[in-house]
Order: structure tokens, then sequence, then C-alpha cells
């Protein structure tokens, strides 16, 4: 009667130990899946984020085009305005510029 309760017992137990095998093989069947879902996923938003930044990039180009042309248009009129003050500043400037690069 022990043999019997042994045997059953090793048998109970080999027959957890597949069952525990087989659990571990589709966990990690699954998990590879999902690995594989995560890296395309992760791909995906990685390429919608780049999209959104190239957009907001155009965007902020844009805007700089147009200060810029604001700022000339400024200029140009501040020029035509006051064209001796103007040619001043711009001497002022340039020898400036001149003893700052020399040293």
């Amino acid at each position: 009667m022990v043999a019997r309760t042994r045997r059953r017992a090793a048998a109970t137990t080999g027959d957890d130990i597949a069952v525990l095998r087989d659990q571990v093989s589709d966990i990690g069947s699954q998990l590879g899946t999902l690995l594989e879902r995560a890296k395309k996923d992760g791909t995906a938003l990685a390429e919608a984020e780049i999209v959104a930044l190239q957009e907001k990039l155009q965007e902020l180009t844009g805007d700089l085009k147009d200060r810029g042309r604001e700022a000339l248009d400024k200029i140009e009129e501040t020029v035509q305005e006051h064209p001796g003050g103007s040619l001043l500043a711009a001497f002022a400037a340039g020898a400036l510029l001149a003893v700052l690069l020399r040293k």
C-alpha cells in the first residue's frame, strides 16, 4: 500500500512537472509574441512622434522666416527714416566687430 501511494505521488508529481513545463513553454511563447508586438508598436509610436516633431519643426521654421522678414522690414523702415543714424550705427557695429576679431 505504501508503494502504491509512492507511485501515485511520483506519477502525480511527474504529471505536475509536465503540466508546469507546458505552462512555462506557453508563457515563453506568449512573451515572445508580446515582445514582437511591443517592438512593432514601439516603432509605430516612434515614427508618429518623429512625424509630429517634423511638423513642429516646419511650423517653427515658418515662424522664424516670418519674424526675419518682419525684422528686415523694420530695419529698412528705420534706415529710410534715419539714414544718418543708421550709417553711424553700422559704422560703430563694424568697428566693434573689428576690435573683437583682433583679440
